[in-house]
């Protein structure tokens, strides 16, 4: 049976459109080490517990996630302002040094919901702001800004964001690069929530390898209104490694010096 030319143009792209997927699935892809981060507020009612290995919602937002290991678990005071605080030289997921720096700008406070059975323990510690502290800690910002810095210069990024499970329903907006998400907070006394992961996705970071943002408590500037952030991972986005890059360019030529000779036969 003879086959038109349009035909076999047809046959043609469509088996070099199954070579280009399989060629992107088989080669290896590059990616910078993935950091993980969650905040603890260690104190006399118990000790924080340590964070480790995959989330399963970020992993199913993100499979990149999924290779979390060891986690960057930041003690944050409980029950006293921290003004400011920052903390240096994060490790990646294997434990190794990535001179990532993090800091946050505004008075904030360690919050503990230990109290509270059978809570996620990534979930159940972190970091407050939007109270008026009720009179037990005063000077706590409605707001806050903070920054990574030391990270891949002009290089994207996807970024998984936790709320914590804690005693109100009640959340906080986190604003990155001019995407604005809602950030939950469960009440956890009533039910088990489902654990989230609130993805930012396409991040850029700048000339000097510089990711920033900031959250914004929504309710009332009071116990109710409180933020309550309990960590977040940051991964680069892989790209290609040269070779692949290089083998696709081969096999494209190769398609169309081949095709040309079939269609002037």
């Amino acid at each position: 049976m003879r086959i038109s030319k349009k035909e076999l143009t047809k046959r043609a792209l469509l088996a070099f459109l199954c070579f280009a997927v399989v060629l992107g699935f088989s080669l290896p892809l590059k990616a910078d080490g993935l950091i993980s981060l969650a905040f603890n507020s260690p104190n006399q009612f118990g000790p924080s517990p340590i964070i480790s290995g995959p989330d399963p919602a970020s992993t199913a937002a993100k499979p990149l996630f999924g290779a979390a290991n060891i986690w960057n678990n930041l003690n944050i005071p409980f029950g006293t302002l921290d003004a400011n605080p920052a903390w240096n030289n994060l490790v990646d997921s294997t434990g190794a040094a990535t001179g990532v720096d993090f800091s946050v700008s505004g008075n904030v406070a360690g919050l503990d919901m230990n109290f509270i059975p059978n809570l996620n323990p990534l979930r159940s510690e972190g970091m407050a702001w939007n109270n008026d502290g009720s009179g037990t800690i005063p000077g706590l910002s409605s707001s806050i800004d903070w920054s990574l810095t030391g990270l891949a210069p002009n290089a994207t990024f996807d970024m998984c964001v936790y709320g914590m499970w804690a005693n109100f329903n009640r959340s906080f907006n986190m604003t990155i690069q001019g995407t604005t998400q809602n950030v939950p907070t469960f009440d956890a006394t009533t039910s088990t929530p489902t654990a989230d992961c609130i993805l930012f996705t396409n991040l850029k970071s700048d000339a000097s390898g510089t990711i920033s943002g900031f959250g914004t408590g929504i309710g009332a500037f009071s116990n109710t209104g409180e933020a309550d952030w309990a960590g977040f991972q940051i991964v680069q986005v892989p790209v290609p490694e040269p070779s692949t890059l290089m083998l696709l360019g081969i096999g494209t030529l190769s398609f169309l010096g081949r095709l040309r000779k079939k269609l002037l036969t």
